[in-house]
């Protein structure tokens, strides 16, 4: 919902001329807004408390993080389209992969590395499947490079 609103183009207005909706961070908010709110009914109703073992601190720097990627990601619809957003999003799970091994010291099996690749490549060519190349569909021209 938030890629539709920040990617339609709506009347230009004199606080937005672009006619592109100007926050993503009021949507990134009150998307973290209704989500909380959902979060403590559920709470509420499973567990009949609200109250919590471990402490407020213990939260902070994943819902910072989580809270600022989406930011992030809201406000590059401005610069970039869905599709080139969705291919970037999904390739990170190469560099995560070297990352743990490097950081880390995490081992992944070469099968985890070619499924990493095959995930990004595949949706590559999914996001790009409707743009047309030489009259033909973009994926039929990647398979026929291939």
């Amino acid at each position: 919902m938030q890629e539709l609103i920040m990617t339609t183009v709506f009347r230009p207005t004199e606080s937005s001329p672009t006619g592109k909706f100007p926050s993503a961070a009021f949507c990134v908010f009150s998307n973290r807004f209704l989500a909380i709110f959902v979060a403590l009914i559920a709470v509420k109703i499973r567990h009949g408390s609200l109250m919590t073992g471990a402490p407020l601190n213990s939260f902070t720097p994943c819902a910072l993080s989580n809270t600022l990627s989406s930011w992030s990601q809201y406000a590059s619809l401005n610069f970039v389209s869905f599709p080139v957003q969705t291919v970037f999003k999904s390739s990170k799970i190469i560099p995560v992969m070297l990352m743990g091994k490097v950081l880390k010291g995490s081992s992944y099996p070469w099968g985890q590395y070619f499924e990493a690749f095959l995930i990004t490549v595949g949706v590559a060519i999914f996001s790009v499947s409707s743009k047309v190349c030489f009259g033909f569909k973009i994926t039929f021209c990647l398979l026929k490079i291939c």
